[in-house]
């Protein structure tokens, strides 16, 4: 009984230790293929100090638990070992006591049976313990060979804007995507800092930023120059992937002593784009114009634009628009719209408009959206020539009881282009029926049939974000996430980003002012089985206060923000997201 007891012990043993190391491999494996943890992996950002994160592995997820587990029983197989040695010393002796004294031959015979016995147990269980003890030391060596430095990322710190990673140097700090350095001394490189937008930039003094992405890599940026009489400029270029531009010297798009409050810009596939804009902030008149780009032909001028005529399409505006570009060169401009007189009832109105060669623009149609007073108006595509617009409209009074009315503070409404028409849900969605002061907002695609909607809740001074679906058979939207706090604080910004990541992996992302005036961006998770957002986190891309910013996506991970600095100076600056291994 005793040689048996001897026996089984070790061979269980070794078999768990096997099981423990295939398993602590799958895991070392599952970390090593990214299959472990979800999420948006890293936030890399020009010239900011920041790195995001999303879905950290465990220690037991590395290579230090597998050479510590194999440590663990090659101490375990020799203390065994010695152990059993002593105990098979004890019993030899006890045998060979009871062998002497024994007077009967069968006694005596079986005596020597026993001994025999007991002599192949030690040299069998020896032979296991041996096993075990080599197998470990083996599997040690392979590891550190592979590792030389034979330890584990728990036992390296990293610099600013490094990471660690097992590699077949062993731990090692490497520098995350977009930052360059030996691990320690990670930096921004030049190609990926914020850059000017125009050469003469110290000379601009810029507001109401506006950029749009269009045509694969081409841009188009807006805004109005203080310095200039509050005139319209407009600037476009072409980004390439290390992250810098090459762009136009800024164009002055209004008349002579033209004025541009809050202007939008979109831009079309055929290399053509719209902007439209108001020509006083309080009682000014809507103006659309157009330009065609490279529309000669002539090499080396590919950025150089040809205008059309400026064409006015409402009055008395004191809001911001919104346009959006479609296929065929057609663009849609939302407004804030009343009759000629003061008197007339506001309502939610937009334009469709196509654009010509060398930007002539012809009117299509106006198409309402809502009677009901408007602003902060904000669109996003969701594929196709569908749309959602979001805006701030005024309070919805039942008419068959004038008591009973519903706050449209965060309104969503579903839209498509049909045809020569555009036509609008009758069926909008409200966010926070029965809350009020709701101010700036961004609404971005996040997954098929799926948007967000954020803004910020001057109420309780709170950022919100709630997640809207859109069947696609009905149209009708509903919300699948109801309103849920991102932040705490004032905003006088609060924009979204559509399709941040990519469309297998979607993400939210929201930029807004930080209660320390830096430029913070939100990125969450989307869940699509679940159906809800998960892993957000907060994370500074500037850490300087902007006076004005735009954002927009290239896709892929990549994209585009302008903004301004606290004298008007203004800058363009690429970030991406990447998955982390």
């Amino acid at each position: 009984m005793f040689a048996n007891a001897i026996h089984v012990g070790p061979g269980a043993i070794l078999v768990l230790l096997l099981l423990a190391c295939a398993d602590a491999v799958l895991r070392t494996r599952a970390v090593v293929d990214g299959t472990v943890a979800g999420g948006a992996g890293q936030l890399v950002t020009n010239g900011a100090a920041t790195v995001l994160q999303v879905g950290e592995s465990s220690a037991v997820e590395n290579m230090e638990f597998l050479t510590k587990t194999l440590q663990r029983f090659e101490h375990f197989a020799e203390s065994a070992d010695k152990s059993v040695q002593s105990r098979h010393e004890h019993e030899s002796k006890r045998l060979k006591e009871a062998l002497a004294q024994a007077a009967d031959p069968n006694v005596e015979a079986a005596l020597q049976q026993t001994v025999a016995a007991n002599k192949e147990s030690l040299k069998e269980t020896e032979g296991i313990y041996s096993n075990m003890a080599e197998f470990s030391k083996q599997m040690s060596s392979l590891l550190k060979s592979a590792t030389k430095a034979g330890y584990g990322c728990s036992q390296i710190s990293c610099g600013l804007h490094a990471s660690c990673t097992d590699t077949m140097e062993g731990a090692t700090c490497l520098c995350d995507e977009g930052y360059i350095g030996q691990g320690k001394d990670c930096r921004a490189p030049a190609d990926m800092m914020p850059h000017l937008l125009v050469t003469e930039g110290r000379s601009v003094k810029a507001a109401d930023m506006h950029v749009t992405v269009f045509d694969g890599n081409k841009i188009a940026v807006v805004y109005r120059d203080q310095n200039k009489n509050d005139a319209g400029a407009l600037v476009v270029g072409t980004v390439q992937q290390t992250g810098l531009a090459d762009l136009s010297p800024p164009e002055f798009f209004t008349d002579a002593d033209g004025k541009a409050f809050s202007p939008v810009v979109a831009g079309t596939d055929g290399r053509r784009i719209a902007i439209a804009w108001r020509d006083d902030d309080k009682m000014g008149t809507c103006r659309l114009r157009a330009a065609e780009m490279g529309a000669f032909g002539i090499r080396g001028a590919e950025l150089a634009l040809t205008w059309g005529q400026t064409i006015d399409f409402c009055n008395m505006q004191a809001h911001k628009m919104s346009v959006m570009g479609f296929e065929k060169n057609r663009v849609m401009v939302v407004y804030a719209d009343r009759a000629k007189t003061l008197l007339a009832e506001p309502f939610g109105n937009s334009v469709l408009a196509e654009i010509g060669p060398l930007g002539n623009i012809s009117l299509l149609g106006n198409y309402r959206f809502t009677d009901h007073a408007v602003a902060r108006l904000e669109t996003t595509k969701i594929g196709g020539d569908r749309f959602v617009l979001a805006a701030r409209a005024a309070k919805a009074v039942d008419d068959m009881n004038p008591q009973v009315s519903t706050n449209q503070e965060a309104m969503a409404v579903y839209g498509e282009l049909v045809g020569d028409d555009i036509v609008f849900d009758p069926n909008p969605v409200n966010l926070e029926p029965e809350r009020g002061q709701i101010w700036a907002r961004g609404v971005s695609l996040i997954a098929e049939n799926t948007f967000a909607y954020a803004y910020q809740d001057a109420a309780s001074m709170q950022i919100k974000m709630a997640v809207l679906e859109i069947d696609p058979s009905s149209h009708r939207m509903q919300i699948v996430q109801t309103p849920s706090v991102i932040s705490k604080g004032f905003s006088p910004y609060v924009s979204m980003i559509s399709v941040p990541y990519t469309e297998k992996d979607p993400h939210s992302l929201i930029y807004y002012q930080g209660s320390d005036s830096s430029g913070q961006v939100n990125l969450c998770a989307w869940d699509s089985q679940l159906r809800r957002l998960r892993k957000c986190q907060d994370v500074t891309w500037l850490a300087e206060k902007m006076t004005t910013t735009s954002g927009a996506s290239f896709g892929g991970g990549k994209s585009l923000m302008v903004f301004a600095s606290e004298s008007g100076v203004p800058y363009y600056s690429v970030f991406g997201l990447s998955k982390k291994s």
